[in-house]
């Protein structure tokens, strides 16, 4: 069964170059305005029961999608039918009127889904108690800090027990216990066959919370499929876009020439583009360098193993581990790091390389970021950034 269905969805907005121009359009009947599409040719089922990730870079669409979507605004192209009540985290605080308290606010809520009476009451108290306000909740709402506000929203939303809820960066805003309960309710959710449309920038969230991606660029549709496989292309198209930025902005503060990067290599992939390898296989990383001939420093290497979305999962040098790179006969210095059970799990990654003294490595010459791209699959359901060697003991 479809719960959301979207069909041609598109959104247009008029933007003026000054105030006036609206006057003088309306006037003067003739266009004084440009045409931007936030989103185009948007077709979307989502079925009953299902989680999707949206997700794309600031400007994409994301939002007007889900506010097309709660009717919070109108199409200019197309249409979307929702089955069943929906209930929707937007704007922070939007739909809260500012002089009122949140208890009052929380009233007016209920009343808009039609909830009212004892029913009403028990499930404001359970929204507050929820919220962890406590006599906040009497206080009028334009008092709140961000975190307060997507407290009481969040609490609000799934008070009234939805058929589809929404959820547009909600996760973003409040502390680790707060985002941990809110993960808690989602799932719960999830459990209970409800429909999840959820919004967000962090992408783990999104892999852990939903079973579609959608990704928007530049208010189309770039692509639709399963979350892992989508975001791992976003993050693959990230990493690029920030590569080429990097390489056209100079590196302040190193000297390239004293120590400088001739060659670095991963092998061992199955050589598809980017290389992949399956989560437990062997890993080498080869790094060659050449010294400035009036360098006086013992060459050395540093290199990070880094998740796509900028988490370094790990990192160690030559002289962490006092190792010294080999000399070649053509005066270039060679070092060789050797995974034997690459421990990563599913993902994008990259490797970040920086040539040091080995003696001190507390100035660094020469930097490369974002080198070696490559994947990692695991064939297990195992979820986060590494594997930990463990088993499971009867309990004594």
């Amino acid at each position: 069964m479809i719960a959301v269905r979207a069909e041609r969805l598109g959104k247009a907005y008029r933007l003026y170059a000054r105030p006036l121009d609206r006057a003088l359009e309306w006037l003067a009947r003739r266009p004084r305005h440009q045409e931007f599409w936030a989103l185009r040719d948007l077709d979307l089922d989502v079925r009953a029961g299902e989680s999707i990730g949206i997700i794309g870079e600031n400007g994409a669409g994301k939002s007007t999608v889900l506010a097309l979507l709660t009717g919070t605004t109108r199409p200019t192209t197309g249409r979307v039918s929702v089955r069943g009540t929906l209930a929707a985290i937007l704007e922070l605080g939007a739909g809260f009127h500012p002089e009122f308290s949140g208890r009052h606010n929380a009233r007016m809520h209920a009343a808009l889904f039609g909830i009212t009476g004892d029913e009403a009451e028990r499930r404001i108290e359970e929204a507050i108690a929820f919220s962890e306000l406590g006599a906040f909740v009497e206080q009028p709402v334009r008092t709140y800090s961000s975190g307060m506000y997507v407290r009481l929203a969040f609490a609000l939303a799934v008070s009234v027990d939805p058929d589809v809820l929404i959820i547009d960066e909600a996760l973003a805003v409040g502390d680790q216990h707060f985002q941990t309960k809110c993960v808690d309710r989602i799932t719960e959710f999830r459990a209970r066959g409800k429909t999840i449309l959820f919004c967000s920038h962090a992408m783990y969230q999104v892999k852990k919370l939903c079973d579609r991606a959608l990704w928007l660029r530049q208010g189309r549709v770039e692509a639709l499929g399963p979350a892992d496989e989508v975001i791992d292309g976003y993050l693959e198209y990230a990493r690029v876009r920030d590569e080429e930025q990097v390489a056209s902005q100079p590196a302040a503060g190193r000297d390239p020439a004293v120590l400088r990067l001739v060659e670095v290599t991963a092998e061992g992939g199955d050589g598809l583009d980017p290389p992949t390898w399956q989560s437990g296989a062997p890993f080498t990383v080869r790094v060659v360098l050449e010294r400035g001939r009036d360098a006086a420093l013992e060459p050395g290497v540093g290199i990070a193993f880094v998740r796509n979305d900028g988490l370094v999962c790990y990192c160690v040098s030559t002289e962490m581990d006092a190792v010294a790179m080999r000399a070649r006969p053509d005066g270039r210095f060679e070092a060789v790091l050797h995974v034997p059970r690459l421990p990563l799990l599913g993902g994008g990654y990259y490797l970040n390389v920086a040539t040091i003294d080995n003696r001190s490595a507390l100035l660094i010459y020469d930097v490369q970021e974002r080198r070696c791209p490559f994947r990692v699959r695991n064939r297990s359901d195992e979820f986060g950034v590494m594997r930990m060697d463990h088993r499971w003991v009867a309990p004594s």
